[in-house]
């Protein structure tokens, strides 16, 4: 299972550095201030609702989905949102006044280009990358495997460095393109002239537009969603509506949380999370391995102080250990369960925690909890970090309980080889096969033998993927038939 996906996500738009460098002036310059959100993320989970590992309660919240009045039931698994309120003091969970949501991008899909493990679409005229074990998906019959040109989606996440947008949650909005549709996209306004400009690199004529919402009227470096027309031919956005957006933290809350990325690092005491300041020096850093650099994925928490948010905590999001096959057993008292990859191996031990995006494709429901894991199983894909190897133990960030079995894959630190007889990754002895199992170096290209393979994989440092794949009957033969090594 190819990690390349991750070397994109490095979030350095324009939307990030309008965080950062904006004032209170303008009507919704994002920033920081007195009143604003104390947490930032993806929804997890629900029963109240989760982001970065805080379980908000939600009785008396009010809700705004893209603009509108809502409830919790119009929130889904994988969408980035903003939440005001209170984190109670042992840090996990707490009450939100006020939850909102807007979508990044909503337009028609084009130019669909499918690597290993994620797609990369056009939609108005932006790169989107939409990924088979980091996107949710939502709509009828709509899926990783589904995504197909002229469908209208609705798309939230985080920005790279290229201005792609790497893709937490897509929604299917229509099945086919239609010119009369309304489209959204959500940034930062820049190069303005009169009243042509561009956000996210689109350009918006917004001579038609309401703009009743800006107090201050069209101004670059101000935080706005665009509704309106796309014209293909001009890749034109012919706006009907401009309204501010806010997603200003708080310096009055006992604690703040952001997730993304690291987009400017000089020390553990100087570096940027989605444009917002951190200083890291007297941080807790999970898991103890954790480097932080840019581009790699985090969940920052503390207080704000001066506009620099002082953490007491940063946690990796991600991570490069995956498994995937059938639910073997859970345990509630110990927030785990077991993975079976074949009768013949060892299963692999997945550790939950309060951050863990649990996600499910079976059904109409996409909230997955540990209880219907025990009492019904399932076939499920897991990502997150490894603890014990030798105990088989992944620290999930994300688990998804697949629609169907799928191949059986297993990707982490190799810890040892025997030649032509096996791999062990995450403590877990996986035979190969000197006649069937394949083998490819970072860059996809064939090693011919195991041996070759052994040279240029380093014990206790390289990560490779094994893939079991599925046979007639629906079945792996735990034997692997492919291994890769991943960037």
């Amino acid at each position: 299972m190819k990690t390349r996906i991750k070397q994109l996500y490095i979030f350095v738009t324009a939307l990030s550095v309008a965080i950062l460098t904006a004032c209170s002036g303008g009507g919704g310059l994002a920033g920081i201030g007195g009143s604003g959100f104390i947490s930032s993320g993806t929804v997890t989970g629900f029963g109240s609702v989760f982001i970065n590992g805080v379980e908000y309660e939600t009785v008396s919240s009010t809700f705004d989905v893209d603009d509108v009045e809502g409830t919790q039931d119009d929130l889904r698994i994988g969408m980035v949102v903003q939440v005001q309120g209170s984190i109670n003091s042992d840090g996990v969970t707490g009450t939100a006044t006020h939850i909102q949501y807007a979508d990044d991008l909503q337009g028609p899909v084009s130019n669909i280009i499918t690597s290993a493990d994620f797609k990369t679409l056009t939609v108005l005229g932006k790169t989107v990358i939409v990924s088979a074990t980091g996107s949710a998906f939502e709509g009828l019959n709509f899926s990783y495997d589904s995504v197909a040109q002229n469908n209208v989606i609705e798309v939230s996440g985080f920005y790279d460095e290229l201005g792609h947008l790497q893709a937490s949650y897509v929604e299917l909005k229509s099945v086919t393109f239609d010119s009369s549709n309304v489209f959204e996209v959500k940034g930062v306004i820049s190069n303005l002239s009169g009243t042509t400009f561009e956000v996210q690199g689109i350009t918006v004529d917004a001579s038609s537009a309401s703009i009743t919402d800006l107090s201050n009227g069209l101004q670059n470096d101000l935080l706005v969603e665009v509704k309106g027309f796309y014209n293909s031919g001009t890749f034109t956005i012919n706006a009907t509506e401009v309204e501010a957006e806010d997603n200003e933290l708080s310096e009055d809350g006992n604690k703040v949380e952001i997730e993304g990325f690291i987009t400017r690092y000089v020390s553990n005491g100087d570096f940027d999370v989605n444009g917002y300041a951190v200083n890291a020096n007297n941080a807790i850093l999970t898991p103890v391995t954790l480097e932080l650099k840019v581009g790699v994925k985090v969940e920052a928490e503390g207080v704000i102080s001066n506009g620099v948010l002082n953490a007491n905590e940063v946690e990796a999001r991600g991570g490069n250990a995956e498994v995937s096959g059938i639910v073997q057993s859970a345990n509630l008292d110990n927030n785990t369960f077991t993975v079976e990859l074949h009768s013949s191996l060892s299963p692999v031990t997945v550790q939950l925690s309060t951050s863990t995006l649990m996600e499910d494709e079976v059904g109409d429901d996409d909230q997955l909890s540990l209880l219907e894991l025990r009492d019904e199983g399932g076939f499920v894909s897991v990502r997150g970090f490894e603890g014990d190897t030798s105990a088989s133990t992944i620290n999930a960030t994300r688990v998804k309980r697949e629609s169907e079995v799928k191949d059986v894959e297993l990707q982490g630190i190799v810890t040892a080889q025997e030649t032509d007889v096996s791999i062990t990754v995450l403590g877990v002895v996986f035979p190969v096969s000197a006649v069937s199992t394949s083998y490819e170096d970072q860059n996809e290209i064939t090693v011919d033998t195991h041996a070759e393979f052994e040279a240029i994989t380093g014990i206790n440092s390289t990560v490779v993927s094994i893939v079991d794949k599925i046979e007639g009957d629906g079945n792996a033969t735990g034997i692997a038939d492919e291994v890769e090594i991943e960037d």
